[in-house]
């Protein structure tokens, strides 16, 4: 058997993409296919396959008893049902607060289309904050010793 003639990265990288069938540098070279792309999303998605679904039970913006002529505008709430974790928001402008419940540690993610806001740590309470944009479809990835909850997705 040989011993490899690698002394550094990129040499190892050189023999890698020659044995992959040449072509360009990662970066460079001929644009991902429209197919490769969608096989990419497709994959992505897969992260949270074993996260269970939080949905959404209340949504004060569809409560007819917020609905009353002259009330000051109050922040939207939203609660999201699991089996074992409830998660509880209020939308504010530009900002969300919300409580993990039944409380204890874990951690916050908040998804958009285009990025991802997170981890934040959750405090004794189960409270976190996290800034999003107005008018953005989010979701939430909670993650707690219990396991992982995504919900819904929503516009804040």
């Amino acid at each position: 058997m040989t011993q490899p003639r690698w002394t550094d990265d990129d040499e190892l990288l050189a023999d890698l993409r020659s044995a992959l069938g040449g072509g360009a540098p990662v970066g460079e070279g001929a644009p991902v296919s429209a197919r490769e792309l969608e096989a990419a999303r497709a994959a992505y998605t897969w992260r949270t396959v074993d996260a269970e679904l939080a949905t959404l039970s209340y949504d004060s913006l569809l409560d007819d008893r917020v609905l009353v002529r002259g009330a000051a505008a109050a922040p939207r709430s939203l609660v999201f049902d699991a089996a074992d974790l409830t998660v509880e928001l209020e939308v504010t402008a530009g900002r969300l607060v919300g409580q993990l419940v039944p409380p204890g540690p874990g951690e916050v993610v908040l998804d958009t289309q285009s990025a991802q806001e997170g981890p934040v740590a959750t405090d004794d309470a189960g409270c976190f904050t996290l800034s999003a944009p107005p008018g953005a479809r989010v979701r939430l990835r909670c993650t707690t010793p219990s396991g992982t909850v995504v919900t819904d997705w929503v516009r804040t």
